[in-house]
C-alpha cells in the first residue's frame, strides 16, 4: 500500500508541472498583451519632438512591465508581433536571444528574449535614425 501512496505522490507532481507551466505562460502573455497596448496607445499619442524627457515615458512603461520571467518565447514573441508598431524580431543562434523592436518612425523601443533564461528585460528606447 506504500507504494500505491508514493507512485500517487509522483503522479500528483508530475501532472502539476505541464499545469504550473501552462499558467505561467498565461500570464506572460497577459503581461506582454498589456504591454503592447500600453504601448500602442503611447507610440500612437506622443508627440515625437527631441529632448530627453520625451523618451521617458517609454523608460517608464519598460520599468513598469520588465523583465517577464519563467516565460516560453514563442507565445510571448507572437503576442509582440501584435503591436501595431511592431518592426522586426532578430536572433542572434551563438547567444540564443531575440531582440523584438518596434518604431513609429521617431522612437524605436525594444526587448531582448534570452532562451536560455526564458526570461525578457528591457532593451531600451531612443531616437530613430532619420
Amino acid at each position: 500500500m506504500r507504494g500505491v501512496g508514493a507512485a500517487a505522490v509522483l503522479l500528483v507532481s508530475v501532472v502539476q508541472l505541464p499545469i504550473a507551466r501552462a499558467d505561467d505562460t498565461a500570464a506572460c502573455v497577459a503581461k506582454m498583451s498589456e504591454y503592447v497596448a500600453e504601448l500602442d496607445r503611447l507610440l500612437a499619442t506622443e508627440i515625437p519632438w527631441y529632448g530627453s524627457h520625451k523618451i521617458g515615458p517609454y523608460n517608464k512603461l519598460n520599468r513598469k512591465h520588465f523583465p517577464f520571467a519563467d516565460c516560453d518565447g514563442d507565445p510571448l514573441l507572437i503576442e509582440a508581433s501584435k503591436s501595431r508598431f511592431f518592426r522586426r524580431i532578430g536572433y542572434n543562434p551563438r547567444a540564443k536571444y531575440y531582440v523584438v523592436s518596434f518604431s513609429n518612425e521617431d522612437v524605436r523601443i525594444s526587448f531582448v528574449y534570452d532562451v536560455n533564461e526564458r526570461r525578457a528585460k528591457s532593451n531600451g528606447a531612443g531616437w530613430t535614425d532619420k
